[in-house]
């Protein structure tokens, strides 16, 4: 019988499930900047930008924090933008970057990719993903949206310029030999121009591979409008339809299931089972990541947690314990569901939320 081979994701849940047989710590997102230079309407850590970086905690007691993970195989990094100042790739990125290096974890940083190209020249020997947002049907909302949130915006021609700079730096970082993944939440906005957007990733930026997550109501983004289920399952078969079969697709947070009683959402999983260069990645937040904040020492489940609270902060705990805390609470157990036969688990505490409040999945109910 002829298997579809799936490309190996890194940053997949399930890897810790089938070596330790259990949800595992095996990845931190590590907050390293308040700082940013878009102001984008969608952002989802918006009311924690700050004009002016705060104090970080030495890199070394990170450090000292991070050896205590033995599980630990992959570190991300979000803002703001990390990339925004060459002192803070310095003295925040460059560090934990080795660290990871020297170990052979595997490595992830969220930027905008409108910065020069010197910014990503540091950090480029060290990093194994750039990841990026590409949510722009043109130029045009870029500039608008883009900034909406800034209370001074920079000219109509600067702002030009860093949505060019996305698609230049994009090619000439792939040209270079980077895995280059760009990522579109969709939403009313961005559905109708998916197969632009989705050209533009693979044919224009030359990205390894396109994201697709839904768009987390959250923060800045707090008032843009969700699509259905309905809707999410048809641009889903669109994308499916025109996709450019070279560009490895990752459907994130994909928010249906096996053990769904609709036939429809069981017929799209087959779909995406039975192609080449697709994947459906179990959502890592709050299940083996959590983030911590480098300047506050504080350990939560995202770096967009609804609530905003910590569960600990590394100055007097260990990170194992914060996460242990964490699979002991009620939110975590509330869509702690795990299906072996299908290697599915589950929803993640926004999806679940936003698509299926009065839902309770069941583990084991896929056989």
């Amino acid at each position: 019988m002829f298997t579809v081979q799936k490309t190996h994701d890194e940053w997949e849940s399930y890897h810790d499930i089938d070596r330790y047989g259990k949800l595992t710590l095996s990845n931190i997102e590590f907050t390293t900047t308040h700082l940013c230079n878009m102001r984008c309407s969608h952002c989802a850590v918006g009311y924690t930008l700050l004009t002016k970086e705060l104090p970080a905690i030495p890199t070394e007691e990170i450090i000292r924090k991070l050896d205590e993970v033995e599980t630990l195989r992959t570190m991300s990094f979000t803002g703001g933008e990390p990339l925004m100042t060459k002192k803070g790739i310095k003295d925040n990125l460059l560090p934990l970057l080795k660290y990871a290096k020297g170990r052979g974890i595997k490595t992830q940083i969220n930027s905008n990719l409108t910065l020069p190209m010197s910014h990503y020249e540091l950090i480029a020997p060290y990093l194994d993903v750039m990841h990026i947002s590409h949510n722009w049907c043109d130029e045009k909302e870029f500039v608008e949206t883009g900034f909406a949130m800034m209370d001074k915006q920079p000219s109509i021609e600067y702002r030009g310029n860093l949505y060019r700079n996305i698609f230049d730096n994009a090619r000439e970082l792939s040209k270079g030999g980077m895995f280059v993944s760009a990522e579109t939440m969709l939403n009313r906005n961005t559905v109708p121009h998916m197969e632009k957007i989705h050209n533009e990733v693979a044919n224009e930026m030359l990205c390894k591979r396109h994201e697709i997550h839904p768009m987390y109501a959250s923060d800045f983004a707090e008032n843009l409008e969700v699509i259905s289920l309905d809707e999410y399952r048809k641009v889903v078969n669109e994308i499916l339809d025109y996709r450019n079969k070279d560009i490895w697709v990752l459907f994130g947070t994909l928010p249906f299931y096996p053990c769904s009683q609709d036939e429809r959402d069981l017929a799209l999983i087959k779909r995406i089972n039975s192609e080449h260069n697709i994947t459906i990645r179990n959502d890592v937040d709050g299940r083996s990541r959590m983030n911590l904040n480098i300047f506050t020492g504080d350990i939560s489940v995202t770096d967009f947690s609804d609530d905003g609270s910590a569960f600990g902060n590394i100055k007097n705990e260990s990170l194992p314990q914060i996460y242990e805390r964490w699979l002991d609470s009620n939110i975590s157990k509330s869509i702690n569901c795990h299906c072996p036969a299908v290697k599915c688990l589950g929803a993640n505490v926004i999806v679940k939320n936003m698509y299926y409040p009065d839902k309770t999945f069941i583990s084991g109910s896929v056989k």
